[in-house]
């Protein structure tokens, strides 16, 4: 990630005093880049301009979901606007960042969509999800021991279908749509759940291969979970269910979570209890459906 900061905008930044700052490089910017900002910066503002570059740790692959594309007609910015993130300190810079399809951010007054009270609360990782979401670029939500939980991209449709295509995946939870129909439903959901609550349904990889081994999430404050019929009943599904009952306690207002599980799916009835849910009684509209709540806010982390 590559920061595009003004010098009175670092000093106040929270992470210029924490060592976070790999390379400053002194205002150096590719050709074509530098060349926009020099027609559209005031002088006094291009002098003042620093650029810092941060190592990004994600293993996410990039490239597949970049959608961001410079709007400056035909021009093409040789290096990718999806890797920076420019830290604006007024509207005209605000919207020459949006000219050229440059994630930023700022005080409320600059009008960006991603507003800090001030710049004392940015750190490299509040950054990072700024420009990642900006670029339709999926968030990391976390890890546990046997495995990484990230948002969907586009570029998952495949590995989800083959997910879901597994012996028994769909006896319980619907099955995907057509593909164009399920295509254009992930969109709208990247874009209005994971944009707007910054939460959501997830994927879930083993971090020793890589692979999609399951879904799981929070749909509000629905906790749902799928794992592959090679991983089941090896503790993968309390691993992953643990780590998000901890997620939504932490990051969420929500003060207890349910389960929707069909009783004759013995397997998530016995993982419910094993969470802490309790069965709160059938649902109304399904005979064999059943709601199972946690207090969330009244017990101790996982």
């Amino acid at each position: 990630m590559i920061i595009i900061i003004d010098e009175a905008s670092a000093k106040l930044a929270s992470f210029y005093y924490h060592g976070e700052l790999q390379e400053k490089l002194h205002g150096v910017l590719p050709g074509k880049l530098l060349d926009e900002l020099q027609k559209k910066l005031p002088d006094e503002q291009q002098n003042n301009l620093c650029v810092y570059e941060i190592e990004n740790n994600s293993g996410y692959t990039e490239s597949a979901d970049n959608t961001a594309k410079a709007n400056t007609g035909n021009l093409r910015i040789p290096k990718a606007p999806a890797n920076y993130i420019w830290i604006v300190s007024n509207r005209q810079q605000k919207q020459i960042a949006d000219s050229l399809g440059i994630a930023s951010v700022g005080e409320p007054q600059c009008g960006t969509r991603y507003a800090v009270e001030s710049l004392a609360e940015l750190d490299i990782e509040y950054l990072e999800r700024v420009r990642r979401r900006y670029n339709h670029i999926p968030w990391d939500i976390g890890e546990t021991d046997r495995c990484l939980i990230r948002e969907l991209s586009l570029s998952d449709l495949p590995a989800l279908y083959e997910l879901y295509d597994k012996p028994g995946m769909t006896d319980f939870v619907e099955p995907l749509f057509d593909y164009e129909t399920e295509l254009e439903y992930q969109k709208a959901y990247i874009e209005n759940m994971y944009g707007f609550y910054e939460y959501g349904m997830w994927l879930v990889f083993s971090r020793e291969t890589g692979k999609l081994i399951g879904r799981a999430g929070l749909e509000h404050d629905e906790l749902g979970y799928m794992i592959a019929p090679k991983f089941q009943n090896q503790g993968y599904a309390t691993e992953v269910c643990r780590f998000i009952i901890d997620y939504a306690r932490e990051n969420t207002d929500f003060e207890e979570l349910y389960c929707r599980i069909d009783e004759r799916n013995e397997a998530s009835v016995r993982l419910a209890k094993k969470l802490g849910f309790t069965n709160s009684g059938h649902m109304d509209d399904d005979i064999n459906a059943s709601i199972y709540r946690k207090n969330i806010k009244n017990n101790e982390k996982h």
